[in-house]
C-alpha cells in the first residue's frame, strides 16, 4: 500500500473521500477480527469553503472533539476536525499504540445538488446516538445476512457513510445500509457505486504533524 505524509495529501482531500481507521479499542479489534480486515472504522472527508482545514463526517462514541457546526460533544454523527481526529484517535487507550489510517479518494464530479443534500444531512442526523457494541453487531448481522433493515434510530460509522452516499446520489437508495461494514469501503471491498469510482487506498503517515497524545 502506498504511504504518503498527511501534510502532503491534506490539500488534495475532497468531500466524499473516505478515511479508514485501524484501532486498539476492544470493539475495533472485534470488528477487524469479524471482517478479516485491517480497518474497523470508516468516515468521510468534508470540505466547507468557510474553513481551510478538511473535516471528518463520522459516527462515533467518542466525545473528546466538538462538532464544528453544533459546538457540542454528543455521540453519533458529527463533523470534526480531521487532523485532530487522526492525532487523538485511540489516545485514551493504555498503552497507546498509534493506529493506522488510509484515505480512499473518490473520483466523481461533485455537483451543487450533491453537496447541498449532504449539508442538510448534518443537521438532520445530529443528536442520533451511536449504537451500543452488541446492538451494532446484531443489526449488522441482520442486514448483512438476512437483509433486514434496522430502524435507523442510531448510526454506525458504516451506516452513516452509506446514508451520505445515498443522499449524494452515489449509492442505491434501496441498499440495506445496516449490512455495511468498514471493510466494504476499503480497496478489498466491493461498494456498488452508481457513478464515479474509487482510487486505491493510500496509507496516511502522520510524521511531521504535532501529536496530541
Amino acid at each position: 500500500m502506498q504511504k504518503i505524509p498527511y501534510l502532503e495529501i491534506q490539500s488534495e482531500l475532497r468531500t466524499g473521500d473516505l478515511i479508514l481507521f485501524s484501532g486498539q479499542y476492544e470493539i475495533s479489534k472485534l470488528v477487524e477480527k469479524l471482517e478479516g480486515s485491517l480497518w474497523s472504522h470508516v468516515a468521510m472527508v468534508v470540505r466547507i469553503p468557510e474553513l481551510e482545514a478538511p473535516l471528518l463526517w463520522e459516527s462515533t462514541a467518542l466525545t473528546n472533539l466538538p462538532d464544528v457546526l453544533m459546538n457540542d460533544h454528543l455521540t453519533g454523527p458529527k463533523l470534526v476536525d480531521l487532523q485532530k481526529r487522526l492525532e487523538t484517535y485511540g489516545s485514551d487507550v493504555t498503552p497507546y499504540v498509534p493506529p493506522r489510517y488510509a484515505v480512499r479518494p473518490l473520483e466523481v464530479e461533485r455537483s451543487e445538488e450533491m453537496i447541498s443534500s449532504l449539508l442538510a444531512l448534518f443537521t438532520e442526523l445530529h443528536g442520533i446516538p451511536n449504537p451500543g457494541e452488541w446492538e451494532m453487531i446484531l443489526e449488522v448481522l441482520e442486514g448483512r445476512i438476512f437483509k433486514i433493515r434496522s430502524k435507523l434510530d442510531n448510526y454506525t460509522c458504516s451506516e452513516l457513510v452509506a446514508e451520505s452516499y445515498i443522499k449524494m446520489g452515489l449509492l442505491d437508495p434501496n441498499a440495506v445500509i445496516n449490512g455495511f461494514m468498514p471493510s466494504d469501503f476499503s480497496s478489498d471491498g466491493h461498494l456498488p457505486l452508481l457513478k464515479g469510482s474509487f482510487r486505491e487506498e493510500i496509507e496516511i503517515d502522520l510524521t511531521g504533524i504535532k501529536s496530541s497524545t
